[in-house]
């Protein structure tokens, strides 16, 4: 999370989207910045809401004062990118089932699915949303796939261009291959996060969503 509300806009770090870069990026401009712990780090919008917005309030900065955006990455990619992060050696010595060096792209995707322990539990429509009815909590999304969508935004937010500084960043477009069934199962699976997508495909990379709006429903 890189709360820059005296810019106009708080920026919460989904998971697996530039989080590093954003924050090697916007340190210098931001009056909060959380970037070790992970829990802190990747604060969703239901924490934001319940735990931040106080604190910000406290400050000076009401709700109104401030835009809270985020990344967003095309499905499939957002899980091949936490595949290949859990493939690293180190996760491999810990023996808690998260190592996916031995596992295939197919079988993570249908753990996830399924739920199965060690499986990536999270889900970028959840992330976004203030309650278990999936109900988009942001006010604005961007699509990791179009920096000049959400460069554009920070630029004209500080009044000067900024250097983005790649780090740990990939958009590979070689995508790993997925069988016809779990493809399909995905999908409906993803119905919120296809619907944001969607959204973010037709409106060049940039979506503010209507407030409630519930995705996939």
């Amino acid at each position: 999370m890189i709360a820059l509300p005296a810019h106009g806009f708080v920026m919460l770090s989904m998971p697996k989207c530039a989080s590093t870069t954003l924050v090697t990026s916007l340190k210098g401009h931001a009056e909060i910045l959380m970037r070790v712990n992970p829990k802190l780090k990747h604060m969703n919008c239901r924490t934001f809401t319940k735990r931040m917005v106080p604190v910000l309030a406290g400050a000076g900065y009401q709700r109104s004062d401030y835009e809270l955006v985020t990344l967003y990455r095309e499905p499939v990619s957002w899980l091949e990118s936490w595949w290949r992060y859990r493939q690293r050696p180190a996760l491999a010595e810990k023996n808690d089932g998260k190592w996916t060096g031995e596992v295939s792209f197919e079988e993570f995707v249908v753990a996830h699915i399924e739920g199965r322990p060690g499986a990536i539990n999270g889900r970028q429509a959840r992330f976004v949303s203030l309650d278990d009815t999936l109900a988009i909590g942001v006010d604005r999304i961007f699509a990791l796939e179009r920096p000049d969508a959400w460069q554009g935004y920070i630029d004209r937010r500080l009044g000067r261009e900024v250097e983005v500084v790649t780090k740990n960043w990939s958009t590979s477009q070689a995508l790993p291959e997925l069988s016809p069934d779990t493809r399909s199962r995905l999908t409906e699976h993803y119905r919120a996060e296809y619907d944001i997508w969607q959204h973010l495909l037709d409106n060049d990379g940039e979506w503010a969503p209507p407030q409630g709006y519930v995705p996939g429903g």
